[in-house]
């Protein structure tokens, strides 16, 4: 039967060897005598582009060491203890007092920043925790094409679809002319939203603006903006009654359509076709 001695040894710390040297260490309070990492810590984070990334690295008596996060692959030194070494201001290092981790700041994340990331300690020999860092690029999107046309009176759709996300948008706003859009004019405006899909990155999200009994004045760019993400935007042309061969484009401006319109190209191609023939030189005949 194994000794209290024994036991106590065998638990008293896991040393698992990486490369360079580095020395990934495991133990609880009391039983490793140096600076350990906690079991209990995240290594894989996911974040959108352009939000904020928090790595957390949580090292247990520390004592006299410091702490260090490296880029893994290049070898970068980003922060040592509370400085930071590179020139991207993005990147920062917080650390509370009287506290045990150290926390890699990334503002504005980009895809370039995806990677593994090493919180090291200045053992000898060194110590270090992997964590990953996943970027997702959220897709905002109004479906179909760009130009959207409604008949004068006729209800007209837009969808505003959201994907890719790490969560569901807090809000998805609709704007028409820079003005926000709002469930309004007795219901002639309306915004609804579904969910599809599971979670993560599965998941997707539509934001439907329907218009009914649309206007001259309902011409114009549509915005679908959701929360913390980048913008899509639609143009919708209404189609006048009283002109069936011009549409309202939301500029003040009427544009030609339809078979007036070819006519027009028609006949100015057969104009230059004309003129060319009236100014070429003749061609040279040789006996």
């Amino acid at each position: 039967m194994m000794t209290e001695e024994i036991v106590r040894v065998l638990w008293s710390v896991t040393f698992i060897l990486g490369y360079g040297g580095v020395v990934r260490c495991r133990g609880g309070a009391g039983l490793y005598p140096g600076p350990y990492f906690p079991n209990s810590q995240p290594r894989n984070v996911t974040v959108h582009q352009d939000t904020t990334a928090y790595l957390t690295c949580t090292v247990m008596q520390l004592g006299d060491k410091a702490v260090s996060w490296v880029r893994h692959g290049d070898a970068d030194i980003l922060t040592v203890g509370p400085y930071t070494f590179v020139r991207d201001e993005r990147l920062t290092v917080h650390h509370a007092p009287d506290t045990h981790t150290w926390t890699l700041v990334i503002r504005f994340v980009q895809e370039r920043d995806a990677g593994t990331y090493e919180c090291q300690v200045s053992t000898e020999p060194k110590m270090a925790l992997l964590v990953y860092l996943n970027v997702i690029v959220p897709q905002v999107e109004v479906v179909g094409a760009e130009d959207k046309y409604v008949q004068l009176g006729s209800t007209a759709r837009l969808q505003c679809k959201v994907s890719s996300m790490v969560q569901l948008p807090d809000y998805i706003f609709w704007y028409h002319r820079e003005h926000r859009l709002l469930d309004m004019d007795h219901g002639r405006i309306n915004i609804s939203q579904a969910r599809r899909g599971g979670e993560g990155s599965e998941m997707s999200v539509t934001s439907t603006l329907t218009i009914t009994d649309a206007r001259v004045t309902d011409a114009g760019n549509y915005t679908c903006l959701p929360s913390n993400l980048h913008p899509a935007t639609a143009r919708l042309h209404v189609i006048t009654d009283e002109h069936p061969e011009a549409m309202h484009t939301g500029t003040g401006v009427v544009v030609v359509v339809g078979p007036s319109l070819l006519l027009m190209v028609t006949t100015l191609l057969m104009w230059l076709w004309l003129s060319l023939l009236v100014f070429l030189p003749s061609p040279l005949i040789f006996i």
